[in-house]
């Protein structure tokens, strides 16, 4: 089956994933509530908010451009390009295919191959787990000795402890992935595993996992690896930036001590609504992120009304919106689409080609 046939049931249930969570993120929500913080809140700070945002998606051209450094270079203008259509497709399509759609649009637009620049997405995403766990663990220990969590029942306790766990064995596992995917022993257990494949289709297996596998091995030192964790930070940051300046633009700063509490709790905010849209069949994590971000606000004391009404606002009119309308018109203007993108096209007649976006 190939990816086009793939994209409908995977819409269908991305559709409804995101309407269940939907469902529950408006469970305790009064409209009432609703009405009076949506007239009261300050949109002149959405506007800044958007701005932010922008500057959070140049940096990860930035970073993009460091992890593929060793295989070509390619201008930071043309990167942003790339991140911005592919945070497009995954804010219109199911399963993250954006992600895909980023590696083939790069290769070709330079001659970086999909297999390859999949994989330096995967390194990507990788790092944003971890840096976002990194993230995550600061603001809880911050905030549990500040004594934010004494007041917190064992339920939110338990929620709190299992994310922290998960994510961290989820994403130590992934780590240790990239770190050793170019030994010798791993590419050994890799092609015992192709032997398992269909002998017509297993060259051009091998051929890929050898790109992929350069594709991961562009982290190939300690030195890299702490300068791509430190190339991820100000992406965090600044995103981070984001979340805090809709939070005064709902008024929530107002139930917190100090400005300081409410950075750590917007940090952490940012830890537990963007891990949430790992699940991947949601559409562009409309459902994940809003009852995450809702219950984690909940944990701090914010109405579940409140809760609600901060996080798809921040998520659609924030995140959402601003990138997925500039990622249209580049590609209105290239003359692309998300419909008929060419992968149907480009690979119909060439099984090998078609194996390459695959992987």
């Amino acid at each position: 089956m190939n990816l086009i046939k793939k994209v409908n049931w995977r819409f269908w249930l991305g559709i409804v994933i995101s309407l269940t969570f939907i469902t529950l993120l408006l469970y305790r929500v009064q409209l009432q509530e609703v009405l009076s913080t949506m007239r009261q809140a300050n949109y002149l700070l959405v506007i800044p908010a958007i701005c932010v945002y922008f500057v959070a998606t140049y940096f990860r051209a930035l970073r993009w451009r460091y992890i593929i450094r060793p295989i070509e270079q390619v201008a930071v203008s043309k990167l942003f390009i790339v991140v911005v259509i592919g945070y497009t497709a995954n804010n219109l399509l199911p399963a993250r295919l954006g992600e895909i759609i980023r590696a083939y649009y790069l290769a070709r637009k330079s001659t970086v191959r999909d297999s390859t620049a999949l994989a330096t997405i995967a390194v990507e995403r990788i790092y944003d787990g971890i840096t976002l766990i990194a993230f995550g663990a600061l603001a809880i220990t911050t905030l549990a000795l500040g004594g934010m969590f004494r007041e917190v029942n064992d339920f939110y306790q338990s929620k709190i402890l299992f994310l922290g766990i998960g994510g961290a064995i989820i994403f130590g596992l992934a780590l240790t992935f990239v770190i050793f995917s170019g030994s010798t022993s791993t590419r050994r257990l890799l092609m015992i595993i192709l032997k398992l494949s269909p002998t017509k289709i297993r060259p051009t297996l091998e051929q890929n996992l050898q790109w992929f596998i350069d594709g991961l091995n562009v982290v190939d030192s300690p030195r890299r690896h702490l300068g791509l964790f430190l190339c991820s930070c100000p992406i965090w940051l600044l995103e981070s930036s984001v979340y805090l300046l809709i939070a005064y633009s709902f008024h929530i700063n107002q139930g917190f001590e100090s400005l300081n509490t409410l950075i750590w709790v917007m940090v952490l905010l940012t830890t537990t609504s963007n891990l949430a849209t790992a699940i991947p069949s949601s559409i562009g994590g409309i459902g994940p992120f809003e009852i995450v971000a809702q219950q984690t606000l909940i944990v701090f004391g914010v109405s579940a009304s409140l809760g609600a009404i901060y996080a798809g606002f921040l998520h659609l009119i924030a995140l959402w919106l601003p990138i997925t309308l500039v990622g249209l018109f580049i590609l209105w203007h290239q003359n692309w689409s998300l419909k008929n993108i060419k992968f149907k096209s480009e690979y119909a007649s060439n099984p090998a080609k078609e194996m390459d976006i695959h992987l």
